[in-house]
């Protein structure tokens, strides 16, 4: 797992925006799901992102909750982007892909 890590590319701090979704999976079939709400600075010019996350585990309830991270921090724990909700446009092509990789795999 430690080598894992040392491969994967930290999300661009400049990439991260609000509406963005990013994933982040733990041991155990634990996933975090996070939705970006806001990105800006902090009263001492700290740039810091709020989010919803969702957190579910394999055969148990889900949680939803807001949280505040660093914008660094954020970027650190959550790598892998899987969309947003910033245009309409991309909406549509998201869920045609997933129909296309369902008749694939069926």
């Amino acid at each position: 797992m430690l080598a894992a890590h040392w491969f994967k590319q930290p999300a661009r701090t400049d990439e991260i925006k609000v509406g963005s979704v990013y994933k982040r999976a733990h041991e155990g079939n634990i996933v975090e799901t996070a939705r970006v709400i806001d990105v800006g600075r902090d009263a001492l010019g700290i740039p810091h992102v709020t989010y919803e996350v969702s957190v579910e585990r394999a055969r148990l309830a889900k949680y939803e909750e807001r949280r505040t991270l660093g914008l660094e921090s954020f970027a650190e724990r959550f790598r892998e982007s899987i969309g947003g909700e910033a245009g309409s446009a991309e909406q549509p092509k998201a869920d045609k892909g997933a129909k296309t990789k369902v008749k694939h795999d069926a």
